[in-house]
């Protein structure tokens, strides 16, 4: 008869491995930005967002981010976080000002 510690030995192996490790690293973070006031003239709007013309040229700004959509020729102040570190949203928008 064969010993069958070998086999017993194996499968308690096979289920040691199975065991809960914890949750893991968080998906996206953690994360850096940079952040800066950007001043923006609206140069076309759609219904999900607007187009803008900044010191770095042309960009797009969703909706979400605007919470209402802007005229052509309105000029925004927006603050832009840009990152720098990590996996998350790479630009996140949000108005500090628009024109009067």
């Amino acid at each position: 008869m064969r010993s069958s510690l070998p086999l017993a030995l194996a499968a308690l192996a096979g289920l040691a491995a199975c065991h809960d490790a914890g949750p893991g690293p968080i998906v996206g973070g953690p994360c850096s930005y940079e952040t800066t006031m950007v001043d923006a003239t609206v140069t076309d709007v759609e219904d999900d967002g607007a187009t803008f013309n900044g010191p770095e040229g042309e960009f797009w700004v969703p909706l979400d981010y605007l919470h209402t959509l802007p005229a052509v020729g309105e000029t925004l102040t927006l603050k832009h976080e840009r990152i720098t570190e990590g996996t998350c949203t790479p630009d996140i928008y949000s108005v500090v000002k628009r024109d009067d």
